[in-house]
C-alpha cells in the first residue's frame, strides 16, 4: 500500500508587504516556528529605499534586529543642531539618538534575516484585498483573482494601507486628508572643495542640521560622508505651493561647490497623522499602514521596528492558542498606546497646531526660548511630555509683547495635554461600547482642526 501523502501545513500568517515591517514581523514569526508569506508586489531587487535615513538606536535594542555595520551605517553625528525659518536662531540638542542607516542595504540584510528563520517571500505578487467570513479576516484576494487564506493576516503595505483602507469598521478605512500627509524628498551631492554655508551657519560634517517650520514643515543638510551632502526637505501637503524637489534643487543650484548630478535619491508622500486602531477580527497593521510614523519629523522606520516587535509578540501567543480574536489581538494595541501611540498622538495635535503658525512666528518662539531645548528633544525623539501651568506663565512672560501668539501657542499646548491624557485613558481590554466611546472621544478632540482643513 502506497503511503499517504503528507498533509501540507497551513499558513499561519499572512503579510502583505515585504518593507521593514512585514521582514521585521516575518523574522520574528518564523523563528517561533509559525508558517508565514510574505506578498510583497515589487521585485525582490527593489526592495529598499535608494537612499540613507535616520533610525532610533532604541528601534534596534528593541526589536531585536543587529545593529547596522560596515557599509550599511554612516558616520555617527555628534548632535542636531535646530534652525528657526529664518535661519537666524538656532538650538544645539544634547544628542542624536539615532543612526544614518542605507536603506537599501539594510533592507536586503533584513530580508535576508527572515527569509532563513524560515519566512516565504513571494514577490511581484500584488494583493489587491482582504477576504472576510463575517466580521472575520480569513485571508487575502492576489491581483490575479487567487485567494490565499491564513489564521491570521498583516497589513504592512505602507502608505497604500491595501487591507486596512478595505475593512469597514471603527477608523480602519478612515479616509485620510492632506494634512495627515508630508511630501518628503532627499538628494545626494559630491561637494567639492570649500566649505558650504545655510544662510551664515556653517554646515560641519560631524552634524545634523534641520530647519524647522519652514515652507509648514522641515529641511535638512546632512554630510552622510566627508564629501557627500543629503539635502532634503518635507513639506505638508496642501499647506505650500512649492514642492520639495525644488526647495532642494534651490539649495543644490545656488551652491557652486556641490555638483549637479545627483548620486542617489527620491521622496514619497509619507503618512504622518496619529495611529488607526491596530486591531481587528483575524487582523492586525504595522508600520505606516497604521500611521505609526512619527507626525513630528517623519521618521517611521524605528517606529516599524518597535510596532513589529510588539505584534509578533502577540501574534505568536494568539496564533499557538488558536484565537485570533480582537480580544486575543488587542494587547498589541495597548502595549503600541503606552510605549508610542500616546506620544503621536499628542505631537500629531502639536503639528496640526503649528500648520497654523507663520514662519516669522515659529522663529520668534525659538528666538525667545519659548519652544526649547527640551520641546525640540521631544519632537526629534518622539516624545510628548505634559506641559504644566508654570511653564506656560513663563512662557508668557518671555513673549509678552506677542500676546496674541502666546494666547495660540497656549491653546496648542492645552489641546496637546488633553490629547494625551485622552490616550492614556484607552481602555486595557477590548470592549465594543468603551473602546468606540474612546475613539469618538479622541475624533472630537481634533475635529475643530479638520474643520478647518
Amino acid at each position: 500500500m502506497s503511503k499517504s501523502k503528507k498533509k501540507k501545513k497551513e499558513t499561519d500568517v499572512i503579510i502583505v508587504g515585504g518593507g521593514v515591517a512585514g521582514c521585521v514581523l516575518a523574522f520574528h514569526l518564523a523563528n517561533a516556528r509559525l508558517k508565514v508569506k510574505v506578498f510583497e508586489r515589487n521585485p525582490k531587487n527593489f526592495i529598499g529605499h535608494d537612499w540613507c535615513d535616520s533610525i532610533e538606536k532604541e528601534a534596534f535594542s528593541y526589536s531585536g534586529i543587529p545593529v547596522p555595520k560596515g557599509k550599511e551605517r554612516r558616520e555617527d553625528r555628534d548632535h542636531l543642531v535646530i534652525l528657526s525659518p529664518n535661519l537666524q536662531h538656532s538650538i544645539h540638542l544634547d544628542f542624536y539618538n539615532y543612526w544614518i542607516v542605507d536603506r537599501k542595504l539594510f533592507q536586503e540584510r533584513l530580508y535576508s534575516l527572515a527569509e532563513k528563520a524560515g519566512a516565504e517571500f513571494i514577490f511581484e505578487t500584488e494583493v489587491v484585498e482582504p477576504i472576510g467570513r463575517g466580521q472575520w479576516v480569513v485571508g487575502v484576494k492576489k491581483k490575479n483573482g487567487e485567494i490565499e487564506k491564513a489564521r491570521l493576516v498583516i497589513d504592512c503595505s505602507g502608505k497604500a494601507r491595501i487591507l486596512t483602507s478595505n475593512i469597514e469598521v471603527l477608523d480602519l478605512n478612515i479616509t485620510l486628508k492632506s494634512k495627515d500627509f508630508v511630501k518628503a524628498y532627499r538628494e545626494l551631492h559630491k561637494v567639492s572643495d570649500g566649505k558650504i554655508y545655510w544662510d551664515e551657519n556653517e554646515i560641519l560634517p560631524e552634524i545634523l542640521y534641520y530647519r524647522y517650520g519652514y515652507e509648514k514643515g522641515y529641511s535638512w543638510l546632512n554630510f552622510e560622508e566627508k564629501d557627500k551632502l543629503d539635502v532634503g526637505s518635507g513639506v505638508g501637503s496642501g499647506y505650500s505651493e512649492r514642492s520639495p524637489k525644488a526647495i532642494v534643487n534651490d539649495f543644490v543650484n545656488s551652491r557652486g561647490n556641490i555638483s549637479k548630478d545627483m548620486i542617489r535619491g527620491g521622496g514619497s508622500e509619507i503618512i504622518i497623522r496619529r495611529p488607526t486602531t491596530l486591531v481587528w477580527y483575524g487582523f492586525m497593521a504595522v508600520g505606516e499602514s497604521a500611521c505609526q510614523v512619527i507626525p513630528t519629523n517623519g521618521c517611521g522606520i524605528g517606529s516599524a521596528m518597535i510596532a513589529a516587535k510588539i505584534a509578533a509578540e502577540v501574534a505568536v501567543d494568539a496564533v499557538k492558542r488558536k484565537e485570533v480574536s480582537i480580544d486575543s489581538l488587542w494587547d498589541y494595541q495597548v502595549r503600541f498606546m503606552k510605549k508610542r501611540g500616546k506620544h503621536y498622538a499628542a505631537l500629531d495635535m502639536m503639528r496640526r497646531q503649528f500648520l497654523l503658525f507663520s514662519e516669522e512666528e515659529v522663529s520668534f518662539l525659538i528666538k525667545k526660548g519659548i519652544l526649547s531645548k527640551t520641546d525640540f528633544q521631544n519632537i526629534v525623539h518622539a516624545r510628548y511630555t505634559i506641559i504644566n501651568p508654570f511653564k506656560m506663565v513663563v512662557s508668557m512672560i518671555k513673549g509678552i509683547t506677542r500676546l496674541k501668539l502666546m494666547l495660540k501657542m497656549g491653546k496648542a499646548s492645552m489641546m496637546a495635554n488633553r490629547v494625551y491624557r485622552h490616550s492614556k485613558r484607552m481602555p486595557k481590554q477590548y470592549h465594543t461600547r468603551r473602546y468606540h466611546e474612546w475613539l469618538l472621544g479622541q475624533m472630537h478632540l481634533f475635529s475643530k482642526l479638520d474643520e478647518k482643513g
